[in-house]
């Protein structure tokens, strides 16, 4: 099957823009979830002034999230939970 040059370039930029559309779609989602996990570090940290339990589970999260996701990422991302 042969294929032009200018149906070549069609069908790049079709599969480009569907690429594209996934990942809005994607970004939604991973706002969403961001969200959601963030909610329950300002609960964890809004608590933890007042209950012990809060306090350490707020550290183990600190502690086992925060090199883990510097060095995966290649330190392009930080959480920093203070």
């Amino acid at each position: 099957m042969n294929i032009t040059k200018n149906r070549l370039k069609q069908i790049i930029k079709e599969e480009y823009s569907k690429v594209l559309n996934e990942q809005a779609i994607d970004v939604d989602s991973i706002v969403a979830q961001g969200r959601a996990f963030f909610d329950l570090l300002i609960e964890l940290s809004m608590a933890s002034e007042d209950d012990p339990a809060a306090a350490a589970a707020l550290n183990k999260i600190r502690e086992d999230l925060s090199a883990d996701v510097a060095k995966r990422s290649y330190g392009y991302i930080k959480l920093e939970i203070l």
